[in-house]
């Protein structure tokens, strides 16, 4: 049996009510060679019952179920059951436009390891208001501080293609514990290992807002979730001897995520000495530019000049 051209990874926790339409927007592809693998993580709704119906008329798809784990812990699963040439991600409340799979597949070559498209965010609370992200794109300098800011659609692993032999190669894994920014630590191991990327402005990818969209976008615990996240950021500097070339994208982590928390005065209030030795430790200082060494000393001076730091 001939394997699949793409592999397709659904994690799913209490998404009974959504799955169908997530699932038809998956067989209404242009590109027919795929496979859909839905990882159940322990669900109690009828998620499990809604995905046995659905599998057990598309033989493309095939279904999992494993203790409830957290969304990594359910992609990493279906990562380990890819049998296709590329690796997608979708989450069950979401959807893929119809030409999705033939969009990316259309720019893929022999070199690149990763193609990314645009997606949209449309907020059903808001009159269906939609915001288009596309991806910054240049050399890895730029890819890895655009992942480290969270400033454009980089962040996301669905919406793209990864060369599932890159991701085997590289041992890339969901980590497995960050509930927020996951994607992020996914995307820059993954990024780093790859050899080319392309990217796309085309909008292959629909990430649906219900009700709570306002709450979730304004939750004011925004930098305590994350400080998983920013701990993983500091861990992949370390392992690539970055600290220097991403110092500026390393204090922006911690500005976006403090100013999103309490606003720009009361961030600057919490960015203690303690952080700011985090951010400078290993970093080179007589390689930095002029501005950079001015926002280095300041850090390690009085940390709360960061309130001047656009």
């Amino acid at each position: 049996m001939n394997m699949p051209r793409v592999s397709i990874v659904m994690p799913c926790y209490q998404n009974g009510e959504t799955l169908a339409h997530t699932v038809r927007s998956v067989q209404a592809q242009t590109m027919e060679d795929w496979e859909l693998i839905a990882v159940d993580d322990g669900s109690t709704d009828d998620t499990l019952a809604v995905l046995s119906r659905l599998a057990a008329r598309e033989p493309r798809m095939r279904v999992i179920h494993q203790e409830n784990g957290g969304v990594s812990a359910a992609r990493n699963a279906g990562i380990a059951l890819a049998e296709g040439e590329w690796l997608s991600f979708l989450d069950a409340d979401d959807w893929l436009t119809p030409h999705a799979l033939d969009t990316l597949l259309g720019m893929a070559d022999d070199e690149a390891d990763i193609v990314c498209g645009a997606y949209v965010m449309r907020y059903s609370d808001e009159g269906g208001r939609e915001e288009k992200h596309t991806c910054a794109d240049g050399s890895m300098q730029v890819v890895l501080e655009s992942l480290i800011r969270g400033d454009s659609a980089l962040n996301s692993m669905c919406a793209r293609l990864y060369r599932t032999q890159m991701i085997r190669a590289h041992r890339v894994k969901a980590p497995v514990g960050v509930r927020v920014g996951e994607d992020v630590l996914f995307n820059l191991d993954a990024f780093f290992a790859a050899r080319a990327w392309r990217m796309s402005e085309t909008v292959i990818y629909v990430y649906e807002f219900g009700g709570d969209s306002a709450m979730t976008r304004a939750r004011s615990d925004i930098y305590a979730r994350s400080v998983p996240m920013i701990e993983g950021i500091g861990r992949f500097l370390d392992a690539h001897d970055l600290r220097t070339a991403l110092f500026r994208a390393h204090i922006d982590i911690y500005l976006r995520t403090l100013r999103a928390d309490r606003g720009r005065l009361r961030a600057a209030a919490a960015m203690d000495y303690a952080m700011a030795r985090e951010i400078t430790r290993g970093v080179a200082f007589k390689e930095l530019c002029l501005k950079q060494k001015a926002y280095y000393l300041a850090l390690r001076v009085m940390p709360v000049l960061s309130y001047f730091l656009p």
